[in-house]
Parts: C-alpha cells; structure tokens; sequence
C-alpha cells in the first residue's frame, strides 16, 4: 500500500466535505441561541478541524516536492493544489475570521505564500496580503491580564485552552519570522509563557486542559494529563521550532523568543518520553497505561519529539555535519513507524479519540477524523 498517496486522498476528500453542521451541532447551536441567549457565530469553513487537514497537506507537499520518483511529486501537487483551491474559496468570500481556530489553517496561507515569493510576486503579496488581516485580527483580539488569548472570549469566561498554543503559535511565529514582525513573534511567545507557568501540572508535569486567573490566582478546569492537551502544545511549539529553522532569527526579540521556546519544548519532550508506552504511542490520558492509545494526540506529539530533536542536531557541530537527507528520511522512519498499523488502505487514521464535548469530557468514541489524518501527515 502507498500509504502516502492513501492518507493525502484522504485528507482531500475530508477537506471538501461539506461544513453544514450535522444535527448534533444544529441542535447545540440552537441551544446556545435560545436557551443561553448567546451570539453563534456563522459556520466556520477555516476551522481546526480544517486547519488540521490543511496544515498536514502543506506538510507533505513541501516534503515530497523534489522527491526521486513521479508518484511522491505528483501527491505534492495534489496536496498543494487542493489547499490552494480551498483556500482561494475562503479569501473570494472576503476571508471571514471568527475565533482563533482560524489561525492554524491561515498558517497554510504562509506555506503557499512561500511558493510564490520568487515566482509570482503578485500572488505572494494576495496571500501575504490576507496572512496580514489574520494577524491583525489575532493582535486585536481580546486578552486576558497577562496577554493570553482566550478560546472563546464572547462567552466571557477568560478560559484559556490549551488547544489555542497548537492553533496560534504556529502562524503567529511564522508570520512574524516571515516579516520580521515583532509584536507578531511576542504575541505567540506570550501564549506559550502563560501556558507554561499556569497549565503545567506541578506533579505530573503535564498540561491541564484548561485555566483562568481570578483575583490573581489561578484556576485549572478539565483533565491534567487529556492526551490532546500535551498535544496541542507539543504540536504548537514543534510547528514555531520549525519555523525556526526555515527562518532564522534577525532581531533580538527573535532570538530571545527562539531560545526560550526550544527549551520549553525541550522540557515537554523529556515530560512526554518518560510517559510514552512500550509501542512508542500515547493514551489519550497520558498518565493511565490502562486507557485507550490516542492516534490523533500521538501524532502531534510525535511531531513536537521530532521537531526537538532537529533543532538539538542543528546546533550540534558533528551531527550537522551528516547528510541531513538521510537524516531526515531515518527519522520520518521512526517517527512515523508506530502509527502505520492504524493507517488503512483507504487513508483513514483509525483509533483518534472523537472531538471533545467541553473541558473534562472527553469521547469514549474512537475512529479516524481530520485530526487524526491531518497530525499524522505531519510525520511523513
């Protein structure tokens, strides 16, 4: 089986699905509407769940674009291709924004707009041009005390997810590396600093799913060690680390914020090693052996692993002296090696753990969504 051919028609097909809320999120928009009185936003095409499935098309397409044979480059145009298409359908819209869900898609934004900086320096500038209303859109949105950004700020909780570190902090850190913007780099430093002092279990030394500050202290909601959690803050540092190497630091801000988030990421890498079970996967609560594995928070783990482990070689004299093209094929080896046994022929990345239904409940419902496609890609 071609896995990677498999997976990428997957991910292209899940793209395209429709965005019409089925009849479980009809009826909970209705309840939010009439029975809490809140104000629903419209449906949301550039969701995480997309974002997911976009960011992990973008991934493959970069990696595969110069490979040795036809099939590998011809997954890289498809990937690119269908992002592309999907994309230019949200910026003919007028490029809506809602929530900060909508960061992690607009980080394809970036990756597409990188394909054209030499080539096509008009469309380079389309998409630089609507990278920037996101950024805008993020820089005004509203914080809390110390400069977090709250998931849903309308519902007036001033909770902070853990979710928002893997949706913001990819684009936010790429985006100012890019135009050497350097509110855009501490605004992404800023998630990663407030999620590092305030989510982090002091026993386990993993993340909670949810805090708050009141009255100056602070206040954890949801589950110490959901696996998603590790996840998104692992994915969400890995993903800026990247960013990293493409793009090295200019300034002083740059520099500093390089520095501090390796070693948070670094920190995490060693937390996650010490809990990672015998198959090389996670559960989706890391700290129990006895709960399900979780495709879809191994993945972005992994992937945050992966990515600590490029920048230790980078700045190691003797291991940036090897072929980095061997070394990255190893690596992709091992990296993606434990999850190919839940990749079947049609693409699908079975055993995900089903989309959270509030802070501390968590599905018992386990399958293949774009989550678990999306991250996965991410180790090809």
């Amino acid at each position: 089986m071609n896995y990677k051919k498999a997976i990428t028609e997957e991910a292209v097909r899940l793209l395209n699905i429709s965005d019409a809320p089925d009849l479980y999120h009809l009826i909970r928009r209705w309840a939010r509407v009439h029975i809490k009185h809140e104000t629903v936003a419209p449906v949301d095409v550039i969701s995480w769940p997309k974002g997911c499935l976009m960011y992990g098309l973008m991934h493959v397409a970069k990696t595969l674009q110069k490979a040795d044979n036809s099939m590998d480059r011809a997954i890289s145009v498809l990937a690119t291709a269908s992002v592309q298409e999907y994309l230019d359908r949200w910026i003919k819209a007028e490029a809506p924004l809602y929530t900060v869900d909508d960061a992690l898609a607009s980080v394809s934004l970036l990756y597409i707009a990188e394909i054209y900086e030499k080539e096509d320096p008009e469309l380079y500038s389309r998409y630089m041009k609507t990278a920037g209303g996101v950024m805008h859109f993020l820089k005004c949105h509203e914080t809390d005390e110390e400069g977090a950004l709250p998931y849903r700020p309308a519902q007036k909780t001033g909770q902070i997810f853990a979710d928002s570190i893997g949706m913001v902090v990819p684009f936010a850190i790429r985006y100012g590396l890019m135009k050497q913007d350097d509110d855009a780099i501490d605004l992404g430093m800023k998630q990663i600093t407030c999620a590092m002092e305030h989510l982090i279990d002091e026993e386990t030394h993993l993340p909670w799913h949810v805090y708050s500050i009141k009255n100056g202290r602070t206040e954890t909601y949801g589950s110490p060690d959901w696996g998603r959690s590790l996840g998104w803050i692992m994915f969400g540092i890995g993903s800026a680390a990247e960013a990293f190497t493409e793009y090295p630091p200019k300034t002083v801000v740059a520099l500093r914020a390089r520095d501090r988030l390796l070693s948070a990421l670094d920190d995490l890498a060693d937390t996650a090693a010490s809990y990672r079970r015998p198959d090389g996967l996670f559960g989706s609560r890391i700290s129990d052996n006895s709960s399900p594995i979780d495709t879809s928070a191994s993945a972005m783990i992994i992937y945050g692993i992966m990515q600590r482990d490029k920048a230790v070689r980078k700045d190691d004299p003797a291991e940036t002296a090897e072929s980095s093209e061997t070394i990255g094929t190893t690596e992709t080896a091992e990296s993606l090696s434990p999850l190919l046994k839940y990749i079947n022929s049609h693409g699908e990345v079975g055993q995900a753990q089903g989309e959270c239904m509030g802070i501390g409940i968590y599905s018992d419902n386990y399958g293949s969504y774009p989550w678990s496609v999306g991250m996965t890609m991410t180790l090809i």
